[in-house]
């Protein structure tokens, strides 16, 4: 089951220096956060496969060379240097799709955290899609997953899948501070993207 410590803790070990990412500890958050969509329903399953496969480049890259690929910034130095950005199998792009995929997972918890345990999560998951994701997918996967997000539950029922006998209580009280460290490695990998012009590939 989806662990909120489990996020924090990885989000917390991957700040490191003054504004770099630890790759390990990225992933290793996002392995978690994984869990999470995978229990939004079989609809979302494509979602999930996505981020593992992209999960598993980063940890492939990171484990063959982990001079050149211990943190984004390393990363980013080696294979702009090295020109491999667009060599098929770059970790600077598939951390700008991850670091995609993050802005709405953040945005969906947040909004979460705003409703009552009987309302329905679909509206907040279109409108954290429409404003993170959506702009960068074409017009039948938007309308394929605005159209998925219409089968969610509602939020008590959300979190009993997600979380499973963990306190709700406490998933509650822990989600915040755990959305602000995942929000602190999204800002920091977003500057650093967009400090070598990574965020302008589509």
């Amino acid at each position: 089951m989806f662990s909120v410590a489990a996020v924090h803790n990885a989000f917390q070990e991957a700040l490191v220096q003054d504004e770099d990412v630890g790759v390990k500890n990225y992933v290793l958050a996002y392995q978690e956060l994984c869990k999470f969509c995978s229990q939004l329903g079989g609809l979302f399953s494509f979602v999930v496969n996505d981020l593992e496969d992209k999960i598993g480049c980063l940890n492939k890259l990171v484990s063959e060379d982990e001079q050149h690929f211990s943190t984004v910034q390393n990363m980013l130095d080696h294979e702009i240097s090295n020109e491999l950005v667009f060599s098929g199998r770059s970790g600077s792009v598939t951390l700008l799709r991850l670091h995609r995929g993050l802005e709405f997972i953040i945005l969906f918890m947040s909004k979460l955290l705003q409703l009552q345990p009987n309302d329905s999560t679909r509206s907040s998951a279109q409108e954290a899609y429409s404003q993170t994701l959506a702009k960068h997918h074409s017009w039948l996967i938007r309308n394929g997953a605005l159209f998925a997000m219409n089968f969610l539950p509602c939020q008590r029922v959300l979190y009993n899948q997600t979380i499973g006998n963990t306190s709700i209580e406490e998933t509650l009280n822990s989600m915040p501070e755990m959305i602000s460290k995942a929000s602190m490695v999204h800002k920091r990998v977003n500057n650093l993207l967009s400090d070598y012009e990574i965020l302008k590939i589509p």
